[in-house]
């Protein structure tokens, strides 16, 4: 009989994943800000063009990874604490 995946399995790998590409967003935000201010040699990994595009427009993205990571932690604190029950089958 196969296993059924529980809500909370499910945000718990949204947090995961979540978090490891948070990680990523943040190392490339940081490092294009660098280059387009040619501190610690960042500018000669890549072009200040290249690095202003890249960083205005991981914004939206770094904030809906945000978000998904943020929500899915919540809700799991919540429910460990037991401010948040376990669901009812129906």
């Amino acid at each position: 009989m196969a296993k059924s995946r529980t809500f909370g399995y499910y945000v718990v790998k949204t947090v995961r994943v979540s978090g490891w590409a948070l990680l990523v967003l943040m190392l490339v935000y940081i490092s294009t800000g660098y280059a387009m201010k040619k501190e610690y040699g960042f500018d000669r990994l890549i072009t200040q063009q290249i690095a202003e595009a890249l960083h205005f427009e991981l914004d939206e993205l770094m904030v809906l990874v945000f978000l998904a990571h943020a929500a899915g932690a919540i809700y799991l604190a919540l429910r460990r604490w037991g401010w948040i029950g376990k669901r009812r089958k129906i």
